[in-house]
């Protein structure tokens, strides 16, 4: 007799548990159908259609190597102190509308990199461009001394009149961390990425958009 309750009881626990794992993997599901997108635009030009903005961790580069790489603008470039008191940088670029395929159109940023040795499409992306870089080597292995065309998505938005940053997603950010980290809000954050339609999941490596706001805070442009 007990061994039959015992029995019963484990079905239960068993069953319980497979409801819970069906559960937590339909939340999943759910949750990974939420794609990234870049900003969109519609008339391809080869002249930029704004100043913008990309969040760059040094990694132990100076200023004049971060420019370089970035193939940004030294004159604008604003200090970003975070909660864990690790400092880095907000650089402007200029950011144009160019064709990605036959249909799709949006605004990049674009710099040539020197593959260097043992780098990977992943390094390439996360170590030198800060999370930024968009289809290093599209595909195709990298080779050494090899000179890359790097894109990296950049935002041009009447809504924010100070100029777009892109920033890529951190472990354990979330969108009213973000937002306090820029002094912007998570709404104004949702409207300039259409594509994240679930406020409370947001994926790390995920690049988002953020109004620029002017702020003494965020300290002066330096060269």
């Amino acid at each position: 007799m007990a061994k039959l309750g015992f029995l019963f009881f484990l079905t239960l626990f068993l069953q319980h548990h497979h409801n819970s794992v069906a559960l937590i993997n339909w939340r999943r599901s759910i949750a990974s159908t939420a794609i990234w997108e870049p900003m969109h635009c519609n008339a391809v030009s080869i002249s930029p259609s704004c100043n913008s903005f990309l969040y760059v961790t040094p990694e132990g580069r100076n200023l004049s190597e971060i420019v370089s790489v970035f193939n940004g603008n030294a004159s604008i470039i604003k200090p970003i102190k975070r909660l864990s008191g690790s400092e880095d940088l907000l650089m402007g670029v200029p950011c144009m509308c160019e064709a990605i395929n036959n249909t799709l159109t949006a605004f990049f940023h674009d710099t040539q990199y020197k593959v260097e040795q043992d780098d990977t499409p992943d390094t390439v992306r996360i170590k030198r461009f800060s999370g930024l870089a968009m289809s290093v080597g599209d595909g195709k292995a990298l080779l050494a001394n090899d000179t890359i065309t790097v894109h990296l998505p950049c935002g041009c938005s009447l809504t924010a009149p100070d100029g777009v940053l892109s920033y890529a997603v951190q472990e354990e950010d979330t969108l009213s961390t973000i937002a306090s980290l820029f002094r912007s809000s998570s709404q104004d954050i949702l409207k300039l990425n259409p594509s994240v339609t679930n406020p409370d999941f947001i994926k790390p490596g995920w690049i988002l958009f953020v109004p620029h706001v002017r702020s003494p805070s965020h300290g002066h442009g330096s060269t």
